[in-house]
């Protein structure tokens, strides 16, 4: 697409205690190729000095500071409202987009009606997939393609797809509005992404994984036992708001095999290092699920009562 012809963009990246790892992210940005191009930075309320760091970094960035944690989802909406851009890409300020990223993602969207939204391959620092694109599977588990694989091109192909993470996604403006943006009760994070796609599908439009950028992501596990607890009570959430309800046999079986198994093996095996994180894995997991099922209770109460 010609310079001349081509729609403003807008970045939106949602910053907590990101200090460890954002002077790459702002150097990233500030090499992208794109024009016209503008970024925002949300930072939540971070403690460590990250909104400092976005101000040397990338000056020409608007700085959105929020004064509290509102999540990613609350974070990201934030941002969507001060931006300009015909188009809209969320990135996580742990990824490295190479300089061809913006247009890479945009294209699609700029060039048919029909793409509502789009993501790219997400690798690790070390070169295995992360994703490459998502898909719902029962009880709304999702599932990212290609997770740990060895990238031997085997997802290089263009693909419709249930979701692409919001860790580089991209959607018109006026679409991400139309649908409400966001859900932000989705906090801190996950599956506000699956929901996003989710709502842009029923509206008739196509989610599109591209085999290109290629973008590196660090995907954090700072969050430890926490990442699973919020993850699995967020899926509940995720069901009870879209789907027709949880099979509790699907999820009695995902839960043995997910969970139950690998720690039995673990024990009978007496590998005592990795019983112990199997254990921690399956009380986060655990912990998510009770508080999954007291939402979807709480929703069927509200429904029949």
């Amino acid at each position: 697409m010609a310079p001349e012809a081509r729609p403003l963009v807008s970045i939106v990246t949602v910053t907590f205690n990101a200090a460890e790892f954002i002077a790459p992210f702002c150097a990233a940005v500030a090499a992208l190729r794109y024009t016209p191009l503008e970024t925002i930075i949300v930072d939540n309320a971070s403690r460590d000095g990250t909104a400092a760091l976005v101000r040397r970094a990338l000056p020409t960035a608007t700085l959105v500071e929020t004064g509290r944690n509102l999540g990613f989802a609350g974070g990201s909406n934030a941002g969507a409202r001060r931006a300009r851009g015909d188009i809209l890409l969320f990135l996580n300020p742990d990824t490295r987009p190479p300089v061809d990223a913006v247009e890479a993602l945009v294209d699609p969207v700029a060039r048919d009606p029909g793409v509502g939204a789009t993501g790219c391959k997400l690798v690790f620092p070390d070169g295995r997939i992360q994703c490459a694109g998502g898909i719902v599977g029962p009880n709304g588990l999702a599932r990212q393609r290609g997770w740990g694989e060895v990238d031997h091109g085997q997802y290089d192909a263009p693909i419709d797809v249930d979701y692409v993470p919001a860790a580089a996604l991209a959607v018109r403006r006026t679409l991400f509005w139309d649908i409400g943006g966001f859900h932000e009760g989705y906090f801190p994070g996950f599956y506000e992404d699956t929901e996003l796609c989710l709502r842009v599908r029923r509206r008739g439009h196509r989610v599109v994984y591209l085999p290109a950028p290629r973008i590196v992501h660090l995907e954090s596990q700072s969050m430890g036992r926490r990442l699973l607890y919020w993850l699995h009570a967020n899926r509940h959430r995720f069901v009870v708001r879209n789907l027709d309800g949880l099979k509790l046999r699907d999820e009695v079986a995902w839960f043995y095999a997910e969970h139950l198994r690998p720690a039995g093996t673990a024990l009978l095996g007496l590998h005592p290092r990795r019983f112990r994180m199997e254990c921690s894995r399956l009380m986060g997991a655990l912990a998510g699920e009770v508080a999954g099922l007291s939402l979807a209770r709480a929703a069927n109460k509200g429904r029949h009562g």
